[in-house]
């Protein structure tokens, strides 16, 4: 045996169900992310599921697990492999070959690793089952040949022409006919095919070893290495086998878990869940590894291998042959596993079977010692987020306790809130939630061990710790400065479906997040809404917190990124690389760019002086062109590119128009002074271009050089008539500034100084652009034609650069997102051009810190907004990829195993074919089977079960009046969708309305909604209005429960003589509203029977709702037993059944009111009386009332709840009649940020009558003060009265579904047609500002005496003048009222008066000086000044109250808000409450407050300055 050494792992990839790769595994595993899932479609049929049917091979009782089916992409030609052979390639070995690729690309690249191929090796780990490949194999040649015995023996007269068609069809579905579709009859080939594509030469082989595989694996590639055979062997698992036929075993020998959930060390544990993937490591000699210079993420420092031999069976794990394997591991690691301290985790093998875990119980207690006075080890399986993924578990753990030990963190287990009785005679604990490691807790060394245990009693166990502290090596730098080693900096990334997911993740503390934090970057697929942090201190965790609370986008300041809705990925925004010109500021620091990524750089900082054009024009190219090749190592490729002024040569160059080597040589012969134009000059002015054009006209020496912004121009002139113009414009409080340049460009004056430019450009070999690249000339991409690309390289020159239109331009073609390459301050240009719109702009250079570090925030950004930028070649060590040459779509891969199904034309055709003629005798048709019959009594009885199908699908089909028989119909019935035509067989409980009649022949029919139709809806109206308020307005909506029962009523119409017994797979998409009338389209087809035999149809309600009927004769006559809760788990209710009405717990009327008493409740549970109500479903609605009883007594928040869906109803009798009393029990399964989930049984007579399985109900936001309307509207306002008569709201409200409830609460009639005529991005503000003005009013009148008053009895609409005005509705008669109202980010303010009157808000914000100069004369500046030196508090304090009070005044005095009629307003004196401004004779008194957003909200200071003086309404209220 050789000698042991340590083995150090210094790359690693994974591909597991919910990871794409390492970055994600490790971030799922952190976070505790679930990956568990339903099967999907294409792996096996739906019918093989049947839980509740006979014992059978061909069915499967469970139906989740891990998969990967979305991830399995490959790019072929990577790796030289024509795209054409993939469909015929076993889908493991192309997995394989994906994943260990990257496993070499993370441990520093081929060329470094692998030098001497000779002596690099693959062992993986991968068994010997039906994968995708072979089981398609199989299908084409068994499959394939048993269809055809079958028929010809069924029918003989088919022919042999007619075989080999049914052939064709049935094998073309099953992938081309190949030689490659064998090989995977090879298991061995998964590895060398790595081998052969990698070009690694030395041992490649798989080994079998079950569940144990990976681990023996591993355990051969350290013998292998220590042997001296090889210096580097690729070594891991592969599995990617979901053929029915294995879960038929595991079904079979019930070790899959019935209760669908893997729960490894759980005391219920019931069974396990089967799962997929690959995993590959690359291991190296310790000492090489170091010499090396590698990251290194663990050591590997003992293996071990047993068997358990002997045992009463094959599938009984013995705890003694897994203790050996553990003991053999520990022996060559050179220690003793009872030691105290020696091991902090130990990844268990986990499989959550009873079995299982028992024995592995005892062999953790017996080799690791029982518990003692020193802190628990943290044992753990990844099994409960991925599964079970057999030959590949043993390398899922390797990998998870791998990077457990690299990060210093103790990940989460899953589902284990209970634990097995035995875990607590081990020395080890499970963790809910991630903790940091801290080796003086679990030992002087993070250590850990795994465990994996295969069928038959193989069983391998690995242990690893964290390699030896040491300096990381420099990298080589021949002849320059000594490298500056620093630590990666890390990204805490979390991604989530919903804002308050998110939320709910960062709920940790600080020390937890940080531990989550990590200096790899990837995807996270666990939702669209992302957070990235750089270096996570617990100021910016704080700022993250309250960023994601308010649920709007932040991006960027103090390093943090949070993205509620990306604009990037799926969302389908663009991405630009924009590359500036000269600056007033270059001091580029990127020498660890160049460095790192072994790119040309020959200039620094020192080399250029700002204002030698031509000096740092070159510079600024070379830094251009630096950026652009490190973001393309980053996978980070823009849609098109851009420049402003001389940036735009570098995109032409970025884009491949103008070859590399002549740019070289072009930059290395040009003489930077040739660019000098003596005697202009350049100035910036900040005010737009038409304001500068029309401050220019009439004289022609200076012109217009840039529209850069909104805010910001250049001129170039003559010096002395630029300072004269840079002087008025200053004069006119414009900011204006002359610049250090000298060129000319972009203006005629250039002309005479081309020639150097135009002659070098004449010379330039132009290239199809790689890029598109936009013109600041054109507005435009570049065109293709040489000639025409020369001319616009000139006009560009003489002509103004229109860099604020070409922004305008881009993003109306969908450019989102802008990454600045260069130094200075483009960005702030493109984002004060954007402001207000949805947009992303990041630097890829900063000032402030050097270069990676800023890249490491480009990929932060671009990944919080839907990218997926690769920052693993940033790390120290990491040697990046080359820039890709294009881009190569990958193939996604068939993973599938279902039974083929033939498409309709080839269907249609062979029925035909295969029809035989009529028959003579009565219109009876002769079959092949009637032949045969004669000789065979089989086929006799088979023709007969067919003759009985065929007529039962008649008379279900032909029920009431005959439908016209189709041409060439097959006598079954069809899978398309017919109309119910006939009546129940039992009238459905209540006046339903009924369908409306169909035509013959009609696919569908419709249902009607309206109050004519269903006026019990009057009794379903979310919203308390006057009496005599329009139903629109009251919103009257079809219960979920009522929906339910109309799809029962239809399915049970479409067949006679049966009724509806269950339902199942409930979803309901949409409110359907019964104002206006609506006719919804119905669709019932035939679905796969029930196991159980009973039929089944799926009805789909137009988009609004769907489920599956399932149809008998009669219903299950032996239900379940009724529920029992322990008295000491539950307590009286504090409500009576008629304070739920009463006090508006419900909004339910009278016809929908059947809860009539309330029992009890718990922690998890609620029971009562309910009273059968008239209405159609009004006794499954009361049910929901219950369940929402229990959430608002039980919680403070999101207590608003609809049902969205339901897994399965069973009725065990029929409908109970009206004023029938029934026992409802509901327990509690579930409740997330976002659902509430619940199971109930409905008791009659001590039987129960109904049980519902998986109710599941949506939660809304409901903060207090909302509730509080929602029960007394015309009592209650959302805005808070203030002192001085007026009222503030804040949007207490985040998200649009919860807004467009308030929406219809507070506004009625045409305010909601105004509403909906917004565009969507104005409506919230405009929202708020209603508001405030109906609070306002009512509040107003309430102060006079007033009794309630609803929102909807007061109107808010504008004058001619667009000025707010009041009026009343439903015999309201309002007085003469003024009122005002403003709005600022979640804000808003209002005030309502006896005359006229003005209010308004604004945000505390530094506001530039220009801002300042132009809205304040020299005495209120002066005025301004004073004031801060005599208050101490902050000028932008001072400034705002000035701003607002001049607002309130305008809106008061008439004149408005607008810039040049505020001018005429002045501020003369000012106190600490109130301003005074004068305009004309007049004085206004505006009074001044500071307000805050309260806390969920962002952090926002305002000023509310208000007055009755005057009035009039600030345009942007109108």
């Amino acid at each position: 045996m050789p000698t042991p050494c340590p083995i150090a792992i210094v790359g690693m990839s994974a591909l597991f169900p919910g990871a794409p790769d390492l970055d994600t595994y490790w971030h799922n595993i952190v976070h505790g992310v679930d990956a568990i899932t339903d099967v999907p479609a294409t792996r096996w049929d739906a019918e093989h599921y049947a839980p509740d049917a006979g014992r059978r091979a061909d069915r499967v009782y469970c139906r989740r697990g891990g998969f990967v089916d979305d991830l399995a992409e490959v790019d072929p030609t990577a790796f030289g492999i024509m795209p054409a052979s993939v469909a015929a390639t076993e889908p493991d070995q192309l997995i394989a070959l994906r994943v260990a690729s990257q496993a070499v690309r993370d441990a520093g690249g081929a060329d470094r690793l692998l030098a001497d191929r000779r002596r690099a090796g693959v062992i993986l780990g991968r068994g010997g089952y039906l994968t995708p490949g072979l089981a398609r194999l199989d299908q084409r040649i068994r499959g394939a040949g048993q269809l055809m015995r079958t028929l010809r023996e069924l029918l003989p007269d088919i022919g042999e022409k007619r075989l080999e068609e049914v052939r064709d069809a049935f094998t073309r579905h099953l992938g081309p006919e190949a030689p490659e579709s064998a090989i995977g009859l090879v298991p061995n080939l998964a590895a060398s095919r790595l081998a052969n594509r990698l070009d690694l030469r030395g041992p490649a082989y798989t080994v079998d070893a079950a569940c144990a595989s990976s681990l023996v694996a591993v355990d051969h590639a350290t013998r292998e290495l220590e042997t001296g055979r090889c210096d580097v062997v690729l070594a891991g698992g592969v599995h990617h086998c979901h053929d029915i036929t294995l879960w038929s075993v595991f079904s079979q020998l019930g070790a899959l878990s019935r209760s669908e959930r893997i729960r490894p060390f759980h005391r219920d544990a019931d069974g396990v869940l089967i799962g997929e993937g690959t995993g590959v490591v690359v291991l190296k000699r310790l000492a090489d590894a170091e010499r090396d210079g590698d990251r290194i993420y663990a050591v590997v420092t003992g293996t071990g291998v047993a068997g358990d031999g002997r045992t009463g069976s094959l599938f009984t794990p013995r705890s003694a042959g897994q203790a050996e394997a553990i003991r053999e591991a520990w022996r060559r690691a050179g220690r003793d596993p009872a030691e105290p301290g020696a091991i902090g985790l130990l990844e268990a093998h986990g499989t959550a079977t009873p079995a299982g875990d028992a024995a592995e119980l005892e062999t953790v207690a017996a080799v690791f010692g029982p518990p003692d006075d020193t802190p628990r080890g943290v044992i753990g399986s990844v099994k409960s987020m991925i599964g079970h993924t057999m030959p590949a578990a043993g390398i899922a753990g390797l990998i998870k306790a791998a990077l457990a030990v690299h990060h210093g963190v103790l990940p989460p287990t899953l589902h284990c809130d209970d634990p097995h009785p035995a875990l607590a005679g081990t020395r080890f604990t499970t963790l809910a939630a991630a903790v940091p490691w801290e080796s003086d807790v679990h030992g002087p060394v993070r250590r850990a061990a795994v465990n994996a245990f295969g069928f038959g009693g193989i069983n391998a166990h690995v242990v690893l710790e964290q390699p030896a502290r040491a300096p990381a090596a420099a990298p080589y730098s021949p002849g320059g400065p000594a490298a500056v080693v620093r630590e990666p900096e890390r990204v805490l990334r979390l991604a989530a479906a919903t804002p308050a997911e998110l939320a709910r993740l960062l709920d940790r503390d600080d020390a937890a997040l940080r531990a989550a934090a990590t200096d790899r970057a990837g995807p996270a697929p666990a939702g669209p809404v992302r957070l990235g942090v750089v270096e996570p201190t617990a100021r910016r965790l704080a700022l993250a917190r309250k960023s994601v609370g308010r649920g709007l986008p932040w991006r960027g300041r103090n390093d943090v990124w949070f993205v509620p809705e990306p604009l990037l990925g799926d969302a389908g925004g663009r991405l630009a690389f924009v590359f500036p010109g000269l600056e007033a500021d270059f001091d580029p620091d990127c020498d660890d760019i160049a460095r790192h990524f072994g790119l040309p750089w020959s200039l620094s900082g020192t080399d250029v002086t700002v204002g030698d054009i031509g000096r740092q024009g070159t510079g600024v190219f070379q830094l251009g062109r630096l950026l652009h090749a490190a973001l393309e190592r980053m996978d980070i490729v823009p849609d098109a590119l851009a420049g402003h002024s001389l940036g735009e040569w570098t995109a032409m160059a970025a884009a491949g128009i103008h070859a590399e080597d002549e740019t070289d040589a072009f930059l290395a012969s040009f003489d930077p002074d040739a660019l000098r134009v003596p005697g202009l000059a350049f100035a910036v002015i900040g005010a737009p271009a038409d304001r500068v054009v029309e401050t220019l006209r009439g004289q022609t020496q200076v012109v217009l050089s840039h529209d850069n912004a909104p805010h910001q121009s250049m001129i170039c002139g003559p010096s002395d008539a630029v300072g004269e113009f840079v002087a008025r414009f200053r004069g006119q409080s414009v900011i204006a500034q002359v610049l250090p340049f000298r060129s000319g460009f972009h203006t005629p004056m250039l002309r005479p100084f081309l020639d150097p430019i135009r002659k070098a450009a004449e010379t330039f070999t132009l290239h199809p652009a790689r890029l598109p690249v936009w013109s600041a000339t054109t507005l435009g991409e570049y065109p293709s034609r040489p000639e025409a690309v020369r001319a616009l390289f000139v006009r560009h020159l003489l002509e103004p650069v229109r860099f604020r239109p070409l922004v305008e331009a881009m993003y109306a073609a969908g450019f989102r997102a802008f990454v600045q390459l260069g130094a200075g301050q483009l960005g702030s240009l493109i984002a004060d051009t954007l402001r207000g719109r949805d947009h992303l702009v990041v630097p890829a250079h900063s000032a402030h810190r050097p270069g990676l570090p800023q890249l490491l925030r480009v990929a932060t950004a671009l990944w919080a907004d839907g990218a997926g930028p690769d920052t693993t070649v940033l790390r120290p060590g990491a040697t990046p990829a080359p820039a890709r040459e294009a881009v190569h779509r990958p193939v996604r891969l068939d993973l599938g195993g279902a039974l083929v199904s033939l498409d309709e034309p080839t269907r249609t055709a062979l029925r035909a074919a295969l029809t035989p003629p009529p028959r003579a005798a009565g219109g009876a048709r002769p079959s092949a089977l009637d032949a045969l019959g004669d000789r065979e009594p089989l086929a006799a009885e088979f023709a007969a079960l067919l003759d009985d199908t065929a007529a039962l699908a008649a008379d279900v089909l032909g029920a009431g009046h005959r439908h016209a028989p189709r041409a060439g119909a097959p006598t079954a019935a069809p899978a398309t969708t017919y109309a119910p035509v006939a009546p129940p067989a039992t009238p459905p409980a209540g006046p339903h309305a009924g369908p409306a009649p169909a035509a013959p022949g009609e696919p569908h029919t419709s249902l009607r909604v309206s109050l004519d139709t269903m006026p019990y809806l009057l009794d379903h109206c979310f919203f308390k209005q006057p009496p005599q308020a329009a139903p629109a307005d009251r919103w009257p909506v079809v219960p979920g429960t009522t929906v339910i029962g109309h799809l029962m009523d239809f399915a049970e119409r479409a067949a006679p003589g049966l009724r509806a017994v269950a339902v199942h797979d409930v979803r309901l998409n949409q409110w359907i509203t019964a104002v206006p009338p609506v006719d919804i389209p119905v669709h019932i087809t035939p679905a796969p029977p029930h196991p159980a035999g009973a039929a089944r149809m799926t009805a789909t309600l137009g988009p609004y709702a769907r489920a599956t009927v399932e149809l008998a004769r009669d219903h299950d006559r032996h239900p379940p037993a009724a529920w029992a809760f322990p008295p000491d788990q539950e307590r009286r209710c504090e409500l009576t059944a008629r304070e739920l009405y009463t006090r508006r717990w419900m909004f339910h009327g009278p016809r929908f009111q059947g809860v009539t008493e309330l029992t009890a409740i718990g922690d998890a549970h609620v029971r009562g009386v309910l009273t059968t109500p008239p209405a159609p479903g009004g006794l499954l609605d009361n049910v929901g009332q219950l369940l929402g009883y229990w959430i608002m007594s039980q919680r403070t928040t999101r207590t608003v709840v609809f049902p969205v869906g339901m897994r399965e109803i069973r009725f065990h009798g029929p409908h109970p009649a009206p004023g029938d009393r029934l026992e409802c029990l509901i327990r509690i399964t579930s409740v997330t940020e976002t659902t509430l989930e619940a199971d109930m049984q409905l008791v009659r007579h001590g039987q129960v009558w109904a049980e519902f399985s998986g109710w599941r109900d949506r939660r809304f936001d409901s903060d207090p003060r909302v509730r509080r309307v929602d029960r007394e509207p015309e009592r209650h306002t959302l805005s808070e009265p203030q002192d001085g008569g007026w009222v503030l709201v804040h949007e207490r409200w985040p998200d649009l579904a919860t807004r467009e409830l308030i929406m219809r609460n507070m506004l009625a009639g045409e305010e909601r047609t105004a509403y909906e005529a917004r565009p969507p991005r104005g409506r919230r503000q405009w929202l708020l500002g209603r508001i405030a003005v109906k609070d306002a009013v009512r509040q107003r009148l309430w102060d006079a005496g007033s009794g309630g008053i609803f929102p909807a009895e007061v109107r808010v609409a504008n004058d001619p003048t667009g000025r707010p005005r009041v009026t009343g509705a439903y015999g309201r008669i309002l007085p003469d009222l003024h009122v005002s109202l403003a709005h600022r980010a979640e804000a808003a303010v209002a005030i309502a008066a006896a005359g006229p009157c003005g209010i308004d808000i604004e945000e505390v914000t530094e506001g530039p000086d220009a801002t300042r100069e132009a809205a304040l004369g020299a005495r209120e500046r002066d005025l301004l000044a004073s004031l801060v030196r005599e208050t101490g508090e902050p000028e932008a304090l001072w400034s705002t109250r000035f701003r607002a009070a001049k607002q309130v005044a305008g809106k008061a005095h008439g004149t408005g808000p607008a810039a040049a009629a505020l001018k005429s307003f002045e501020i003369t004196a000012a106190t600490g409450t109130a301003l005074t401004v004068r305009t004309g004779g007049d004085t206004c008194h505006v009074h001044h407050r500071t307000v805050t957003n309260p806390p969920g909200l962002p952090p926002r200071h305002y000023v509310v300055g208000w007055t009755s003086a005057h009035q009039e309404e600030s345009e942007d209220d109108r």
